[in-house]
């Protein structure tokens, strides 16, 4: 693979610059439309080596781990380019999917930044190694231990620490692990999965480092070990509890700004019905203009709606149901009122 000069026209989908050398397609991560760069390639991947002539449009990182870790692919383009790229990316999809729909422009959504991350556990090769904690690099098995990430809002800075300080624990177990972490209102939400059952003296080891890092709650696999507070989240004023290991929109900001669409969209509608609900924070701020039929097929998000009901009165009904939305996807007008998360068994014909 001999180094050579090659100009770059486009952006990929996955954020890799695309060029032509000797007449065929290459893609080329870190390199920007605009640039020239020197690559080796294989096939139609490519390596960037260094760039030759850089775009206007290259910004510095602002993360040190970039390049190397895979959570992020275009911390080097300007924020205003990155927003056009990602409105040009759907409107093609739509029209492929015969949906006609106007596109807007792309709005900034990171606020504070990400509230949750899954940060991943590994242990050493040799003795006397350090156990690791970070994200996964790209196109890779390889694990970028982390420090810190500026992604994150600032409550999530111990994760790090905190999800190797777990893997500590188990070294003895000796099985990758996934960490998910989550800043509540309440504290750090922490949940442990890739161990498997664990007896009971490495779980009072768990317990214990729950407490000496104020933890709000501590899970495994999604089954409680401790919980010293309540983890609730915030919609707009209306208090949410959070089940273990549940799907959150990545920022508040994000979830707030899709929560407005979606009420400026449904104004007037006396009925709407909310699939694939997870913990409601489309529900309970619809509920306060119209009543709502909330339904999804993880029982521990139904149930955790239905506290959040509870905490909220006042406003629309607004009742929650764990449905299998794939086997039963045909919408029930009228629900019961929230029953501790009830899954309904499939009737003939729905």
């Amino acid at each position: 693979m001999n180094p050579e000069a090659v100009t770059f026209t486009a952006m990929g989908p996955r954020g890799d610059g695309i060029g032509m050398a000797e007449g065929h397609r290459v893609h080329v991560p870190f390199v920007l439309p605009g640039e020239t760069a020197r690559i080796t390639r294989e096939g139609e991947r490519g390596t960037l080596l260094d760039i030759v002539e850089a775009s206007p449009d290259r910004v510095p990182p602002p993360c040190p781990h970039f390049t190397r870790c895979g959570g992020c692919a275009v911390q080097h383009w300007a924020g205003d380019r990155i927003a056009e790229w990602k409105r040009e990316r759907v409107a093609p999809a739509l029209r492929r999917a015969k949906v006609e729909a106007e596109v807007l422009p792309a709005r900034d959504a990171h606020g504070a930044g990400r509230r949750r991350a899954t940060l991943h556990v590994r242990y050493p090769k040799m003795p006397g190694g350090r156990i690791e904690a970070g994200f996964m690099q790209a196109r890779s098995h390889a694990l970028v231990e982390l420090d810190s990430c500026p992604l994150l809002v600032r409550a999530l800075a111990p994760a790090p620490e905190i999800a190797r300080d777990i893997g500590h624990i188990l070294r003895g177990v000796a099985k990758p692990l996934d960490i998910q972490v989550t800043a509540c209102e309440s504290g750090l939400d922490c949940d442990i999965r890739g161990s498997g059952p664990l007896v009971d003296g490495l779980r009072q080891k768990l317990v214990a480092l729950a407490r000496a890092r104020a933890l709000a709650r501590l899970t495994l696999h999604g089954a409680r070990l401790v919980e010293a507070r309540v983890p609730v989240l915030t919609f707009d004023g209306l208090t949410a509890y959070l089940p273990p290991g549940s799907f959150l929109q990545a920022t508040a900001e994000a979830e707030a700004m899709l929560a407005g669409v979606a009420l400026e969209a449904l104004k007037g509608a006396k009925h709407v019905a909310d699939l694939f609900c997870g913990l409601g924070p489309f529900a309970l701020r619809l509920a306060r203009h119209m009543k709502v039929s909330a339904m999804d097929s993880d029982k521990g998000a139904i149930e955790a709606l239905g506290r959040s009901i509870r905490a909220n009165p006042g406003g629309k009904p607004l009742v929650a149901q764990a449905r299998d939305l794939f086997r039963r996807p045909r919408f029930v007008p009228e629900l019961k009122p929230f029953d501790a998360g009830l899954m309904d068994p499939p009737r003939q014909g729905a």
